[in-house]
């Protein structure tokens, strides 16, 4: 029952234009080697083992209108990325543990005039070696390279198959990487003890990551057919904050690098994990029809949809503790009712909230994909 193919659904959605059904696009990066059982540790150490098994995961389920990201995001680097310690499958953990962040205060307050006079990615180089990660620290910058250069290739493997890659890593939200690194603990300190210091190192790091990201879309746009289609920007600890202190630290950034990516030519995708419900407004200040939202079931979005409705395309929100817990009837009765609900008017793409959790029943999971192929509201004008 198919009328338009994956690219023109994903980009009607995202504009509000009508749809003939919800795009769908799950994140799987983590499910995948459980699917297909392969040790997680096995994909950490082999990127081109993590990228297959996430093909193989969409083939064997059918397929949907996109692989939300090109192949996996765990390395020996770990969430040194951020400068934040963490725990890997097959180093830290058993073989087919899932990998987990580790709070620790990793970045000093002395830090702060560091990043300011030598900018952010000299500070990840430099802060590296306290992070504990399996990667030799004078392998990561190197590591680095090879890790954009295996974007570019995941991307080109799908690409060969006909198959769109949704996201590539955008711009971190300044707020977000001095919480990793610092820890949200000493970070909210920073907010009441030395704000203005705070305030200069959050500008230090838009302006040097924003353009970055933008040169990395740019670049792999030549190298592929299509490049990816939305930049992913990741929060989720700044909805505690004040009012005041929201904005300042927070929400002009997000206003800030949404701008800049709309400007290249890039949509930016707010990919907002805990509780937004009492700044869901904010989100009006930003241009309509040009920005996603994705949930990830601790939001209400049927509460999203009320407030952003005809404003914004929303994105989400099948919890992972339904696809862990439920019964395939429940996620399909969920998913009916997202389509229903939030995809109401268009504006809606269909998909996990968060990551498709590493132990999700593969029934349920089947489920999700299948009844979002399927189910088309015909009382309801997409």
């Amino acid at each position: 029952m198919d009328e338009m193919n994956p690219r023109e659904r994903i980009d009607a959605a995202i504009t509000l234009q009508p749809v003939d059904r919800a795009p769908i696009i799950p994140l799987m990066d983590i499910v995948s080697p459980r699917l297909q059982g392969v040790k997680l540790a096995h994909v950490v150490k082999d990127l081109d083992l993590a990228r297959d098994v996430m093909i193989k995961t969409f083939e064997d389920l059918g397929g949907w209108d996109a692989t939300f990201f090109p192949g996996g995001l765990v390395t020996d680097v770990g969430w040194g990325i951020f400068a934040m310690a963490s725990k890997l499958p097959g180093y830290e953990l058993d073989e087919d543990d899932l990998w987990q962040l580790d709070e620790k205060e990793i970045m000093k307050v002395e830090d702060h005039d560091f990043i300011q006079k030598n900018g952010w990615n000299a500070y990840l180089a430099y802060a590296y070696p306290r992070v504990g990660a399996p990667c030799p620290p004078d392998r990561f910058i190197p590591r680095l390279i090879e890790m954009a250069a295996q974007g570019v290739k995941d991307t080109q493997v799908w690409e060969a198959k006909g198959i769109s890659v949704f996201a590539g890593l955008g711009p971190q939200p300044p707020f977000e990487a001095v919480s990793f690194t610092r820890s949200l603990k000493e970070t909210v300190g920073d907010v009441y003890r030395r704000p203005e210091v705070l305030e200069a190192t959050l500008d230090t790091i838009l302006a040097e990551t924003v353009p970055m990201s933008i040169g990395t879309f740019q670049d792999l746009k030549k190298a592929t057919q299509w490049g990816n289609r939305v930049a992913f920007l990741g929060a989720t600890r700044a909805p505690f904050l004040s009012p005041p202190n929201f904005e300042r630290f927070f929400w002009k950034y997000i206003k800030s690098a949404v701008n800049q990516l709309l400007e290249a030519g890039i949509t930016p995708m707010l990919h907002f994990d805990s509780n937004w419900d009492r700044y869901l407004e904010c989100f009006l200040e930003l241009p309509r029809a040009q920005v996603i939202l994705e949930l990830d079931g601790t939001t209400d979005i049927f509460k999203a949809k009320q407030v952003l409705k005809g404003h914004m395309c929303l994105m989400g929100d099948v919890p992972a503790s339904l696809l862990k817990l439920g019964a395939p009837e429940e996620v399909t009765a969920y998913v009916k009712k997202l389509i229903d609900v939030v995809g109401e008017g268009s504006g809606f793409i269909l998909s996990t909230g968060c990551d498709c959790p590493v132990d999700a029943k593969p029934e349920n999971v089947k489920a999700m994909i299948d009844t979002g192929k399927g189910y088309y509201p015909h009382h309801k004008v997409f």
